[in-house]
């Protein structure tokens, strides 16, 4: 067609100097797939591609690779996790393995302690922590019994009405799903396997992560426009021409999907606009707080979690304390609230964040305190929040996202894995079982 770039001169064209900076192994010539995303779910697909005999090529839009899983240590000169922090459920993760085989230090938080205060700042009796405790028991049987027994109902019709209530919804809701329990599906969360045990990586999860790339063909700074899977095989059109190949593998997030952002030709049918539809972007923030080496009498990678209003759960702030010896707390905000102090900007929520502190610990905090910041998923346009939740009455709507179209169209990401949804270890296997569907297609 006029004006149209075929593959092999876009393919070298990106290696060129200043087209986006090519990682890992040169670039295949006529790709048997197209990898949208390096992420933990692209990079976990490439590379079982590449080990299936296959040959692809990764395009992300972004600077740097990783996705929603990113460390950096620029900003307070120690390592700090953006997005994904945790290696969840840890003895099926593959990511503790490759932690443990890369040199990666890894530290326990299965049985962390928790600085618990009542909302004035005082520190809660014993009787109140136990009080909190069993409103945890309560809200996971109540959520449980309902998932179990096949109900997929918004999880706050099933909340219990007792003392802390408001608090555990805070951390199970905002803080943990990135929606409130209103939009929590109860069958969404029977489906997913336990989060336990987990541990942090001192070095950051994120450059666990980043390991997935050698060797990888990886081009950055290339935005997909358009997926044209129309004809025998798939055309994906970049700023720098068009990619030919078998297939593409679309790893973007739900938020990415219902935004348009991408062009599919011909569109999505409408049962998989529904599922991205179905599947929206929750938003948890984190806003670490770097101080001077004061401890502000928190215990190393505590839980700081305060009592909330019962009229006002997900409106908090709560934190992780000193995590595995950094000299930062990290604020924790989501849901509805975490959306609107995003759109208030960076200072406001630093200020929030930091107000919740000193509240807890006192004045004194604001002397040891040096500097933070808020992460921008929110309005992050490649990413458009944290990550997916299902709306209540959608369970389906996962494994609708991952199912295939034409043989040449394939989806993975958090928001398609149905057992440990959220979580960049969901990501990577969606990437690595969908990736082996598409070799015994395209073999």
């Amino acid at each position: 067609m006029r004006g149209e770039i075929g593959r092999r001169t876009v393919l070298a064209g990106l290696t060129a100097v200043g087209a986006g900076q090519v990682l890992g192994q040169s670039l295949p010539s006529d790709p048997d797939v197209v990898v949208i995303g390096a992420g933990a779910a692209g990079m976990s697909a490439a590379r079982t591609l590449l080990h299936q005999g296959l040959t692809c090529v990764v395009v992300e839009a972004a600077s740097r690779i990783g996705g929603r899983t990113w460390t950096e240590s620029t900003t307070f000169g120690q390592p700090v996790d953006h997005g994904a922090s945790w290696i969840s459920g840890a003895t099926a993760n593959p990511f503790a393995r490759m932690a443990r085989e890369g040199g990666f230090t890894l530290v326990d938080h299965s049985d962390a302690g928790t600085d618990l205060f009542e909302f004035d700042g005082s520190r809660a009796s014993a009787a109140e922590e136990e009080a909190y405790w069993r409103a945890w028991a309560a809200m996971e049987r109540a959520m449980a019994r309902a998932g179990r027994s096949g109900e997929d109902v918004a999880a706050s019709t099933v909340a219990p009405k007792v003392p802390w209530s408001a608090t555990v919804q805070s951390w199970m809701g905002a803080m943990d799903y990135g929606v409130d329990l209103d939009q929590i599906s109860t069958a969404d969360y029977w489906d997913s396997a336990s989060d336990q045990p987990s541990y942090f990586v001192r070095e950051g999860l994120g450059a666990v992560v980043a390991t997935l790339a050698k060797n990888l063909p990886i081009v950055l700074d290339i935005p997909v426009q358009t997926v044209n899977w129309s004809g025998k095989g798939v055309e994906v059109g970049t700023p720098r021409g068009t990619i030919r190949a078998r297939a593409c593998l679309v790893t973007v997030s739900t938020g990415v999907l219902n935004a348009g952002a991408i062009r599919f030709i011909p569109e999505l049918p409408a049962w998989k606009q529904q599922a991205a539809a179905d599947i929206p972007m929750g938003l948890l923030t984190k806003v670490p707080l770097l101080f001077d080496g004061a401890r502000l009498g928190l215990g190393e990678n505590n839980w700081v979690t305060y009592r909330v209003p019962e009229d006002k759960p997900g409106e908090a702030c709560f934190f992780i304390a000193w995590p595995t010896g950094h000299d930062y707390v990290f604020g924790n905000i989501g849901g509805r609230f975490g959306w609107e102090l995003a759109r208030a900007g960076q200072a406001a929520t630093v200020n929030y964040a930091l107000e919740q502190l000193v509240r807890l610990v006192g004045s004194d905090a604001r002397k040891h305190f040096i500097k933070g910041f808020a992460t921008d998923w929110a309005l992050n346009p490649l990413t458009h929040g944290a990550y997916g939740a299902v709306r209540p009455g959608s369970t389906d709507a996962r494994e609708n996202l991952a199912a295939p179209l034409a043989d040449k169209l394939f989806f993975a990401g958090e928001a398609t894995s149905t057992s440990v949804p959220a979580l960049v270890n969901g990501a990577y296997l969606t990437g690595h079982h969908t990736a082996k569907r598409m070799a015994k297609i395209l073999k």
